[in-house]
């Protein structure tokens, strides 16, 4: 059985219904009705045009029964367009500044009314001012990191391109900006771009030459030599090229690639080398070399850092003499180096510490002068004495006795008059037949005395002289190659 609905249930459902009805009206008039969305520019925006659209976006905006739009309090109302779903206010021409747009409306429709909304908006149609320091002028930037600093207009965003890198930043109130980006080596585009609020850009741009890596060097040198002409070279390479290129061996010019030109002494030889690119970046390197090409005393000039047996050699030759104290160490250091100076200084030797021939020949040779039989003995080590005939000084001018040392050579010397009475008037002799020295001089470290040829080879045998050593001019060629600068003299009554 089906119950029907009594009066009062149907007067409920019609109130409900009623009710439902009601509020969907209620709601599609609510919906609408016109309201103000947004606006563009928005408050306190920023436009970069002189004559900007002002845009009002209006829901409903069919619903609107009036507008009116003012700026700075001037009414633009007849520049106002209906676009779409707003109003625009096109064609009024505005200062850089900021302005105040005020908008008046009224909506109808039961949730209608007055419509009221006033902001600023700021007109910017300048581009910012752009300076930028940081960037080389000219030549190269040596670091893989670029710093820039500048000033443009505050609150503009700052973009920096340099070749595959970008770094960006917002400039302080004040203007200012720093930026940091790093780089790779290479000739790179630069630009630099400020973009204001108001969206107009200022730029910069430039070529950044960038060399932060500094010339490769690869020495190519024995640490120790075997040989005293050692091959020297190395690999000298950059990426933008090797502008300039400094080699010294020993501290003078060296060209790598060959063998010194003169054999090496025993002992440590530098070389050293630096290289510059473009860019200014440098680098240097050095090498120590010990050249150790023989072991044989007077087999070559030995300088600090030799070893081996020729330096105990040296060592044992030092200590006969009395310059060297101590063990035998055949290492060419500061004992062995002191003791040669010593050497070099009591024999009239350039003192340079280095035993080269001059020096080692003078310890390994003496010369012994006997004036009663007329005989100069030359004694040199591991060989057998030579003797010769001289002739001396006479009893007016004697030959002065003692231990001297040669002190110079010549070849083909030129006479001159002593200053002493048996010489008064006399001219000097050129090198010749009539020259009493004949071809060959050694100097004594006793004042005009010398060991020497003649002219007069009668005369050898006696005390004839005027102090000097003569000798047969053969005699005196073949010894002046056997004896050194620093050879010692002794001389016997």
């Amino acid at each position: 059985m089906i119950r029907r609905p009594g009066p009062r249930t149907s007067a409920l459902l019609i109130v409900a219904a009623t009710a439902v009805a009601g509020g969907a009206w209620l709601a599609t008039a609510y919906a609408g009705t016109a309201r103000l969305r947004d606006v563009t520019p928005g408050p306190n925006g920023w436009t970069n045009r002189s004559t900007p659209d002002i845009v009002l976006r209006v829901d409903n905006v069919s619903g609107l029964k009036r507008y009116a739009v003012a700026i700075d309090g001037r009414t633009v109302t007849e520049h106002v367009e209906r676009r779409g779903d707003g109003l625009v206010v096109a064609g009024v021409r505005l200062a850089d500044g900021r302005h105040r747009v005020s908008v008046e409306a009224t909506a109808a429709g039961i949730f209608g009314g007055e419509i009221r909304h006033s902001w600023t908006i700021n007109v910017d149609t300048q581009a910012p001012g752009l300076h930028v320091s940081g960037v080389p002028s000219r030549g190269w930037l040596r670091s893989d990191t670029l710093r820039l600093r500048g000033q443009t207009e505050a609150g503009s965003r700052i973009e920096v391109r340099a070749g595959a890198s970008t770094a960006r930043a917002d400039a302080d109130a004040d203007g200012s900006f720093a930026v940091s980006l790093s780089l790779t080596d290479g000739a790179l585009p630069l630009s630099v771009t400020a973009r204001d609020r108001a969206g107009n850009i200022a730029s910069s741009t430039a070529t950044l030459r960038v060399d932060a890596t500094a010339p490769a060097i690869d020495v190519h040198a024995p640490a120790t030599a075997h040989a005293n002409r050692p091959l020297l070279s190395a690999d000298v390479t950059d990426s933008n090229g090797v502008a300039e290129q400094r080699v010294t061996l020993d501290g003078k010019p060296f060209r790598l690639g060959q063998r010194p030109a003169a054999p090496l002494a025993e002992g440590v030889h530098w070389l050293k080398l630096s290289a510059q690119d473009a860019a200014g970046n440098e680098t240097r390197r050095t090498a120590r070399i010990l050249v150790d090409s023989t072991e044989r005393l007077g087999g070559a000039t030995l300088i600090p850092g030799a070893r081996g047996a020729d330096v105990e050699a040296l060592e044992r030759a030092l200590r006969r003499q009395g310059y060297y104290q101590g063990t035998l160490t055949r290492i060419y250091g500061s004992r062995t180096e002191a003791a040669v100076r010593a050497f070099q200084h009591a024999r009239l030797i350039p003192v340079d510490g280095v035993a080269g021939i001059d020096t080692v020949g003078a310890m390994s040779t003496r010369i012994v002068i006997d004036e009663s039989d007329h005989s100069l003995t030359l004694y040199r080590v591991g060989k057998r004495p030579l003797r010769f005939g001289v002739a001396v000084g006479q009893p007016a001018y004697p030959t002065p006795t003692g231990t001297f040392s040669i002190i110079v050579k010549v070849v083909d010397p030129t006479w001159t008059p002593p200053d002493s009475p048996w010489a008064q008037g006399a001219l000097p002799i050129p090198p010749g037949p009539d020259n009493p020295l004949g071809t060959r001089w050694m100097g004594l470290s006793s004042p005009n005395v010398g060991i020497h040829g003649t002219n007069d080879p009668a005369s050898i045998g006696y005390s004839v002289s005027h102090g000097c050593i003569r000798m047969q001019i053969p005699d005196a060629e073949r010894l002046f190659d056997m004896v050194y600068v620093g050879t010692t003299v002794t001389i016997r009554a």
